[in-house]
């Protein structure tokens, strides 16, 4: 009788088909896919002093990165819609998620393996087809996959969206690649890799194949199913389970895998050495970092550079400035784009110094002896302009304040009320020390309110400044004194996304750094 049953388990199968054709293909697709954007996405951390070295042939290469990750993520998006219709047309395939819908037994076996590693327990939990690692690694795999794909199409068609939109976009992008490259490299590489027993790698994503040892020892309950159904072909007893899904020899294709498993172990020991550097080494340290290593006429270059854009949202060119013939002392002293200190608002507040003095914002009319009406003033001639015309904010004038003192004395509010001292402080100021600097700028200084006017003030049903009367058309006027533009800017002060990331990490410290700041939203 032993004898039979010797006879007939020699005649059946001693290995099953773990991951069918289809699978295979879907699981090489959704790899070689992840490894493209890996590479590709990263790529963007790389220094751009390591870039410039290559020239002509470093541009290249990033024109053809860009274009090569979108074409990846397309791909990757397309393997997702595979997997689902297999999913759902395929037998295997509906066997498949029925098998991998997480149940109680999961979260038992969880803590049942959690207490064998504390040694609580003698032996580790069976598990069936999927453990709860495995479904775990699987559903965190649809989810980034979503999350990933969607994010990206957001960033690839980014004129459609808001700002709020794509920062958002940005953060859940990349937190999210971020989270998914370390998941593979501490967990999946491991399970399937470089743990004792599986290195240089398991072959089951390449033959599908999975033996009755390695079976028996990963997944017992399926085991034991298979085999009291007849399907599968039982262990001997003390038969040895190391390395039984590789062959024992070390011919060619061993030593080609072992390679190939070293090599993804630096490739993703370089992509966690970017990871540290994106999480606890900002750009801008980078960047100082690296400016302290240049040399004497580098660093000459990238401080001029970095005075040059520093105030600016965006890097401004010449044809961008505003050219004003005879220029007021403030943006003798301060430019044309003044506003640097706030890169959340900083664009919309430079925007109106093409059509407004600094002092139409920062002289308030409570803070000074007299009337002051708001007049235009000609650019190139300072000629009185009694009726602005041209696009709106392209007037060829600015908004002045004029400050009526009395019926035959005035005076525009954006010159020095001591224009003599103004002029020689210009002339001395690189001379002067950090202290008579100091002074001269309290002096000059002196007629400036403490607290500027806000968004809200001026664009709202009671505004600061009459501007049908100033010379606005009645329509123009109308769409200024809505309050949508203005809500949007306290809307966006108080939930500006990269303030998570400040050193302080807090929004708070950010609210009250704008309230200290007299820039407060309210």
């Amino acid at each position: 009788m032993n004898n039979e049953t010797t006879n007939a388990n020699m005649t059946l199968p001693t290995e099953i088909t773990r991951l069918n054709r289809q699978e295979r293909v879907q699981h090489f697709l959704t790899f070689a896919t992840f490894v493209i954007l890996v590479a590709t996405g990263y790529m963007l951390r790389i220094p751009e002093d390591w870039i410039s070295k290559f020239g002509e042939a470093g541009r290249t290469i990033f024109y053809y990165r860009s274009l090569i990750h979108r074409i990846a993520g397309v791909a990757m998006i397309i393997t997702g819609l595979y997997h689902v219709i297999y999913l759902g047309v395929s037998r295997d395939g509906r066997s498949f998620i029925k098998d991998m819908i997480p149940n109680l037994r999961d979260a038992i076996g969880g803590i049942q393996n959690l207490a064998y590693y504390l040694g609580l327990r003698s032996e580790p939990p069976k598990f069936d087809r999927f453990d709860y690692r495995e479904k775990a690694e699987y559903w965190a795999l649809v989810a980034g996959t979503i999350i990933i794909s969607v994010t990206g199409i957001f960033l690839w068609t980014e004129t459609y969206w808001s700002k709020f939109i794509l920062d958002l976009s940005i953060l859940i992008h990349g937190m999210e690649a971020i989270l998914a490259t370390l998941a593979i490299i501490v967990w999946h590489f491991y399970a399937v890799h470089w743990k004792p027993g599986q290195f240089p790698m398991s072959n089951v994503w390449i033959d599908g194949k999975m033996s009755a040892h390695h079976l028996k020892e990963e997944h017992p309950l399926q085991y034991e199913r298979l085999v009291a159904e007849g399907k599968l072909a039982p262990v001997e007893e003390g038969h040895d389970v190391q390395h039984h899904h590789l062959a024992p020899r070390k011919d060619a294709y061993r030593r080609l895998m072992e390679v190939v498993s070293l090599g993804s172990i630096f490739f993703f020991a370089g992509v966690s050495f970017l990871l540290v550097k994106i999480l606890y080494f900002p750009p801008s340290f980078q960047g100082q970092a690296m400016a302290s290593k240049s040399s004497e006429f580098e660093s000459l270059v990238k401080k001029k550079e970095t005075t040059e854009t520093m105030h600016h949202f965006h890097n401004t060119d010449d044809t961008s400035k505003l050219v004003i013939a005879n220029p007021p002392i403030c943006v003798k002293c301060h430019g044309t784009y003044p506003h640097g200190k706030a890169p959340d608002i900083r664009s919309f507040l430079n925007m109106h110094n093409y059509f407004m003095a600094c002092e139409t914002c920062h002289v308030r009319r409570e803070d000074v002896t007299g009337t002051v009406e708001y007049k235009w003033f000609d650019y190139q001639t300072e000629e009185l302009v009694e009726k602005i015309e041209g696009d709106n904010g392209v007037y060829g004038a600015r908004l002045v304040p004029v400050l009526f003192a009395s019926m035959n004395e005035s005076r525009r509010l954006d010159q020095s009320a001591d224009e003599e001292f103004a002029k020689q402080y210009m002339a001395q100021k690189d001379t002067l020390t950090p202290e008579e600097q100091a002074k001269a700028k309290v002096v000059l200084h002196k007629g400036i309110s403490k607290k500027p006017l806000q968004c809200t003030e001026c664009h709202s049903k009671k505004a600061y400044i009459d501007l049908a009367t100033v010379g606005y058309a009645p329509a123009r006027a109308e769409s200024l004194y809505r309050t949508e533009v203005a809500d949007m800017i306290n809307r966006y002060m108080n939930f500006y996304l990269p303030t998570m990331f400040d050193p302080d990490l807090m929004k708070k410290e950010k609210l009250k750094k704008l309230e200290s700041e007299d820039r407060s939203p309210d």
